[in-house]
């Protein structure tokens, strides 16, 4: 089998992982849908709380989990490199850092009166949304630890259960959030608190599952992550938010420069607050595309990057970027051409639709320059590269898209005769922002894959074989049971000897 071969179709192997993904982020954001319902059909000061409070819940847990998403890397480096002893410490001190990253989350929550009273919040939904954050808030802990085994399934190519995971925690939560809001089966009335439980409720079981099935199943038990388990390890520590915390403050910066263009648009009146609400819903859901084969590309890059297959990693970089550019464009023209009916959907309101419409255009380009610089980041976190792409999301979101964003709303840019823009000088910037992140980000990637020195000759074939035959989807097992395989000639095809019964079997 050729090298060539061996590399195979990188497209293919990406969609396959970012499948499920993708159907795990969209179950993911259902539960808000959700919740906005169910709270807005109880009462209008339970719909402001759940609106306030999840916006503050969410920017911790983001934050959080944007820090755990370091573990990704590390871990798909580990298991690329078919270092799988190094698998159970990282997954332990992942543990912890969660444990240490939702203690301070709970204590942030529960301190919210500042940020209520200067954004002017009515007594009564301030209470309203106290009650909701104290109970919201004790589900960081099940959050978080959800995402560590996520991360570890993702950097293990066992993203399948995450859809799973996901889908079974949206039908629940449909069926809990109701019941406890509006007090079926005799439960006394909770309102938004009883969104809130049915949330704290689902992310421990949601927890529960995902450290059941890295323990408990006949793929997790081979890696022993839970065998001898480590006391907190500053060094392991070190080495997670090395990568975690730059993660993290580049999560937080995307997500505050969408969600802080509500407030900074307040004073533009209901229709422009709505319109913008409108956009930033499908904007969203839009993004889930890309994000989920960038995910994807991240960790077949670290797999890639582990098993010394330079060449491998730069086939999967072009896929990923391929299949981001391509789909964000087909998704940008649909959105084009179907704005009409989309904005439908979302508004009766005649002055809210105009509005919305006239972004259409704006909305519809921002989607593949989106998809290039999220991909193009993620594949830079893949090779353990995250300050530089901090630095860009910083300039680039807080500076481009919020600080140009203000002056085009509010001043517009008078040398160039160019008046106060309202919402769409945000829009606009934005638009701006991700252009300059894909070519910032563009560049940081050609340079990095540039001082790479690729793989050549057999070198290269039997690096191939490690990161894309013996693949954790087919079976590919600790060093203790790597007997079990062999390194074979380059036209022989990888067979197991003993297939486990359940297993999934795609080719890397």
């Amino acid at each position: 089998m050729s090298v060539l071969a061996l590399h195979g179709d990188r497209h293919k192997a990406i969609l396959r992982h970012a499948s499920p993904i993708l159907i795990a982020q969209l179950a993911s954001i259902s539960t808000a849908m959700v919740d906005t319902v169910v709270a807005g059909r109880f009462s209008t000061v339970d719909l402001a709380a759940v609106g306030v409070g999840n916006g503050l819940y969410i920017s911790i847990m983001l934050a959080g989990a944007g820090i755990v998403q370091g573990l990704t890397p590390i871990a798909a480096h580990h298991y690329g490199a078919k270092r799988f002893d190094d698998l159970r410490p990282c997954f332990q001190q992942g543990i912890w850092l969660c444990l240490f990253l939702a203690l301070c989350g709970i204590v942030a929550l529960s301190m919210p009166d500042w940020i209520l009273a200067a954004n002017h919040v009515s007594p009564e939904v301030a209470e309203r949304t106290r009650d909701y954050l104290a109970v919201v808030a004790g589900s960081l802990p099940g959050v978080l630890i959800y995402r560590t085994c996520g991360g570890m399934l993702n950097a293990l190519g066992r993203p399948r259960m995450l859809m799973f995971f996901g889908l079974s925690n949206a039908v629940s939560h449909l069926i809990l959030a109701p019941t406890l809001a509006f007090g079926w089966l005799g439960i006394h009335p909770l309102g938004a608190v009883g969104c809130a439980t049915s949330m704290l409720i689902n992310t421990s079981l949601l927890a529960l599952g995902g450290l059941f099935y890295l323990a408990r199943s006949a793929w997790g038990r081979d890696f022993h992550l839970f065998d001898a388990w480590q006391r907190p390890n500053l060094t392991r520590l070190k080495e997670i938010l090395h990568l975690g915390l730059p993660i993290g403050m580049s999560t937080f910066v995307e997500m505050t420069c969408f969600a802080l263009i509500s407030l900074l648009v307040a004073s533009l009146g209901a229709n422009q607050v709505g319109a913008n609400r409108v956009v930033s819903n499908f904007v969203g859901l839009c993004y889930m595309l890309p994000l989920s084969i960038s995910i994807a590309t991240l960790t077949l890059v670290g797999q890639a990057a582990g098993a010394g297959n330079t060449s491998g990693l730069r086939q999967t970089i072009k896929a990923g970027l391929q299949l981001g550019g391509g789909t964000s464009m087909v998704l940008g023209c649909l959105l084009w051409l179907l704005s009409q009916p989309i904005v439908l959907l979302y508004t009766p309101d005649p002055a809210v639709r105009s509005i919305v419409l006239q972004l259409m255009l704006i909305i519809a380009c921002n989607q593949f320059f989106d998809a290039m610089q999220t991909i193009a980041a993620q594949a830079l976190r893949g090779l353990k590269i995250a300050k530089g792409p901090m630095l860009v999301h910083i300039i680039c979101f807080w500076g481009v898209g919020l600080l140009g964003g203000w002056l085009l709303c509010y001043r517009g840019l008078p040398l160039l005769g160019i008046g106060p823009q309202n919402l769409a000088g945000f829009w606009q910037a934005s638009l701006l922002a991700t252009m300059l992140a894909s070519i910032l980000f563009g560049g940081m990637l050609w340079r990095t894959i540039q001082r790479m020195k690729p793989a050549s000759g057999q070198n290269a074939i039997h690096s191939c074989e490690k990161s894309c035959h013996l693949s954790p989807e087919s079976g590919s097992l600790p060093a203790h049971n790597r007997g079990k395989y062999k390194i074979l000639a380059p036209d022989t095809p990888v067979q197991r000897k003993t297939p486990d019964a359940g297993n999934e079997h795609t080719r890397g």
